[in-house]
């Protein structure tokens, strides 16, 4: 297989952090990165904050998102309303979660070509989480938090897999 093939199997969920910070340089190819994404209609109805105050990650940490509380950065991936309620196209505006899931996705691979560590922890659908979130960000009304990623330097390393499963495939 080809290295940019590979990437994708290498991609694994880090729950371990060793200490080091990400560069502001870094971030900015994650968020690159992210912004890369396939998107409905090319809405783009992503917002992203990035969050490295440590009494911010700790509080993200206390609502059960413990990884928040062992890296110095998480990405908020949100969707953002005024992008995909704006009364144009409207058939495209119930594609958000699947934008933003793209570019989360999209983090997720870029940190691991980066040799980062990262998590996807879900944050939309679930009512109560969107709400702890949005008040410990003080979001703005306009953003749905939709999920946090863990950003930092592995603690652990795992073996590249494939989870592919014959039997969940049909070919016609």
């Amino acid at each position: 297989m080809s290295e940019k093939i590979d990437l994708l199997f290498e991609r694994r969920s880090i729950r371990a952090y060793s200490e080091g910070p990400v560069s502001k340089e870094q971030i900015e190819m994650l968020l690159k990165a992210g912004m890369a994404a396939a998107t409905a209609g090319n809405k783009r109805p992503w917002h992203i904050t990035v969050v490295e105050d440590p009494d911010l990650l700790q509080k993200l940490a206390d609502t059960g998102k413990k990884a928040c509380g062992m890296v110095p950065v998480v990405l908020v991936v949100s969707g953002d309303k005024s992008r995909f309620f704006d009364g144009e196209r409207a058939a495209v505006q119930a594609y958000w979660q699947q934008d933003c899931g793209a570019a989360t996705q999209n983090i997720l691979l870029a940190a691991t070509a980066l040799g980062l560590g990262s998590l996807w922890m879900g944050v939309y659908p679930g009512e109560e989480m969107v709400k702890k979130v949005t008040d410990i960000l003080e979001l703005p009304d306009n953003l749905v938090p939709f999920a946090l990623i863990s950003i930092g330097h592995k603690g652990e390393e795992k073996e590249a897999r494939t989870q592919y499963e014959e039997e969940q495939v049909t070919w016609k």
